[in-house]
Formats: structure tokens, C-alpha cells, sequence
């Protein structure tokens, strides 16, 4: 029933009032304008955020009635599987030294993430990618707090920008965890014709599929080499070249594919809000 509340009151505020979410630009490119931001416990600000904190900040705007930490932000909106998640959807993780959901971020799409963390080989708001070995053997669930009816909409003018998350649209310098993109996007992944410039200095221009290299496309080494030719699932179709040259969308230098420490999160704020809401109970009881 909360449930049902909470999305009829979203749906109804989201029509009555004078904008329309677009998570590229509502959400996305303001939380990567913030990568670099320092990690602090309680934090709700661009003076320091923890990592359900920097969710808040993002997302209360359009989801006034968002819990604040990511225990209970899990239990809210609706549940989402593995592979159906989409940029904006909230990612839960259980990193701490007790079980249970202890840090959350937010899918923004080809394979990456956006959070705050509090320790680890990164620290305070950065990107990473979901399928480094410490992500993905810590993932919890995943749940949409926004309408599937919110848009993907163009945050660059020019012909193919649409207004619906269903339609192909163009987006700009969009930073994944492997480099930063601007192309056709479908349902908020690389997918159609774009340019990846990659955190190595490697390029790629050509098609995409599903967030990933897919059929005709270029790569350009940053020494200067160049391959023009088919690509499958990320690969390189030529055998000898792919043997010979590597991929950077493909390779595993994530300082997380090593780490195996703990991730506190918003554990501690969460701990203390049980806390007190103990022993109101107990004085109103």
C-alpha cells in the first residue's frame, strides 16, 4: 500500500510541476560534476557525503519521501533484478563487518556506478565499475525508486534526441567507469553510433550495442595504432589482433579487483537511528 502511495504521488507530482526528470540530467550529470567529492560520515553536502547521503542530495527533489539511509532506501520503491537494472536504479551492497545491506550507489549506466565511499582504494565520490570483483561479490539487490516513465532524454541539442526512454537519444560527455562517452543512447545504455574516449587514451568510435562494442567500429591506441573492423560483445573479431593488441574496455585494472577490506558505509548512521527510534519507543511506551 506505501507503495502504491508513494508512486500515485510521485506520478502526480511529476506531472503538476513545470519540469520532467531526465536522469542524465537531473540526476547523472550533476552526480558526476560531484566525483571527487571528499567521504564524510552524516554528510548530505557538496562539503562531504556519505554514501546514502549523496543519494538524498541527488534524489530528494523528485523523491521527496526517500528514506536517508540505505537500509531502509533498500525496502523503498520497487525491487529490480540483476539484469534489468538502468541508470538512476539504486544498487545495493553488503560490505560491512556485520551482514546486511551497509553502502548503496547508483547505476549510470555501461557497467558503472556512482557513490560516495568511506574507505577503501577509493575514497569519496567516484565512479566505478559493477563488475569488479569486490562490487560484484558483495552486490545485495537493486530497486527503482522513479517511474519507468521518466525520460532519457538528449543533454546534447542535434537530430535523433528524443523525449522517452523507449526512443534512441544523443547524450555528451557522459564519464563511465572505463572513459567518457557521448553517442545514441537506448534506455540510458551506449547503443546506436558513439565515441568512447578511454581513461587509458585509447578510442573507440563505431556501434553499440547494450553498452558495449558491437558490429562496424575504429580503435585507436594512444601510441597511434588503428583497427577498423567488426566488433562482438566487446571484442575484437580478429583473432590475431585481439591476441596481439588488448582491449581497454575489456581489461581488469580496477584497484577493487585486489581489495577484500571493509566498507563501512552508512552503517554507523544507521546503527544510531535504531537507536534512537529504540528508545522513543520506549518512552512513548
Amino acid at each position: 500500500m506505501k507503495k502504491i502511495f508513494f508512486l500515485c504521488s510521485l506520478f502526480l507530482l511529476l506531472l503538476s510541476s513545470s519540469f520532467t526528470l531526465d536522469i542524465y540530467k537531473d540526476i547523472i550529470q550533476p552526480g558526476q560534476a560531484l566525483v571527487g567529492t571528499s567521504y564524510r560520515n552524516g554528510g548530505t553536502t557538496p562539503s562531504g557525503f556519505d554514501c546514502s547521503g549523496f543519494i538524498t542530495y541527488l534524489y530528494k527533489k523528485y523523491v521527496p519521501e526517500l528514506p536517508r539511509v540505505s537500509r531502509n532506501m533498500a525496502g523503498f520503491g520497487d525491487p529490480v533484478k540483476r539484469d534489468s537494472i538502468v541508470p538512476g536504479d539504486l544498487i545495493f551492497f553488503a560490505t560491512g563487518s556485520s551482514s546486511g545491506i551497509t553502502h548503496v550507489a547508483i547505476y549510470i549506466g555501461q557497467n558503472s556506478i556512482i557513490h560516495a565511499i568511506s574507505n577503501g582504494p577509493n575514497r569519496g565520490v567516484t565512479i566505478t565499475s559493477l563488475s569488479a570483483r569486490y562490487w560484484q561479490s558483495r552486490y545485495h539487490s537493486a530497486v527503482r525508486i522513479v517511474p519507468d516513465s521518466v525520460s532519457y532524454c538528449s543533454v546534447a541539442e542535434g537530430p535523433g534526441s528524443s523525449d522517452t526512454n523507449n526512443d534512441i537519444s544523443l547524450v555528451s560527455n557522459i564519464q563511465f567507469s572505463k572513459g567518457k562517452y557521448s553517442g545514441e543512447v537506448l534506455s540510458g545504455e551506449p547503443e546506436g553510433q558513439g565515441t568512447l574516449i578511454m581513461n587509458n587514451g585509447d578510442k573507440y568510435e563505431g556501434s553499440f550495442s547494450k553498452g558495449t562494442f558491437e558490429g562496424q567500429g575504429k580503435y585507436t591506441w594512444s601510441e597511434g595504432k588503428i583497427y577498423t573492423g567488426e566488433f562482438h560483445n566487446g571484442k575484437i573479431v580478429d583473432t590475431i589482433v585481439a591476441q596481439k593488441d588488448e582491449n581497454y574496455l575489456l581489461k581488469k585494472d580496477s584497484p577493487w579487483e585486489t581489495f577484500d577490506g571493509i566498507v563501512e558505509g552508512d552503517f554507523g548512521l544507521w546503527l544510531e537511528q535504531d537507536k534512537n527510534a529504540f528508545k522513543e519507543w520506549k518512552k512513548n511506551n
